[in-house]
């Protein structure tokens, strides 16, 4: 079975949650779609055994979060 990957931008996922009247969900939807992205990302490399630290992990956290 093939499968089709379309990559929309972040302007037509808007367009269209607003033409479904769900424009108050967009932000929820962009963060899920990020998330699962930066997951991929993470099993892929942990599958590549591209490990960091978990006190590093942390640490960029924490500090992203200050930064917000």
């Amino acid at each position: 079975m093939a499968t089709e990957t379309e990559v929309l931008t972040v302007t037509e996922v808007k367009q269209a949650m607003g033409m479904l009247r769900l424009g108050e969900w967009t932000e929820d939807l962009l963060d899920e779609i990020e998330l699962d992205r930066r997951l991929k990302i993470s099993l892929e490399q942990a599958d590549r055994g591209e490990l960091r630290p978990a006190e590093m992990i942390i640490n960029e956290l924490l500090t992203e979060l200050k930064n917000e």
